[in-house]
């Protein structure tokens, strides 16, 4: 289904795009400190929510 050079692509695609994330993040955060308050804890509020999620379907069930 997937050939090697799609898997190539979407791992080089990823890799490229979340760096492109990270540098505006880093970019935007110096111009307007005050907008990105707290966005830490969203961020691990995300990933506790996932997390949840997978161990509700997967494991539990």
């Amino acid at each position: 289904m997937f050939t090697e050079g799609r898997i190539a692509f979407v791992i080089f695609f990823l890799i490229v795009f979340i760096a492109y994330l990270i540098w505006a993040y880093r970019k935007d955060i110096k111009k307007i400190p005050w907008y990105y308050k707290g966005t830490f804890k969203i961020i691990l509020a995300l990933v506790g929510i996932y997390s949840a999620y997978f161990i509700l379907t997967r494991v539990l069930i």
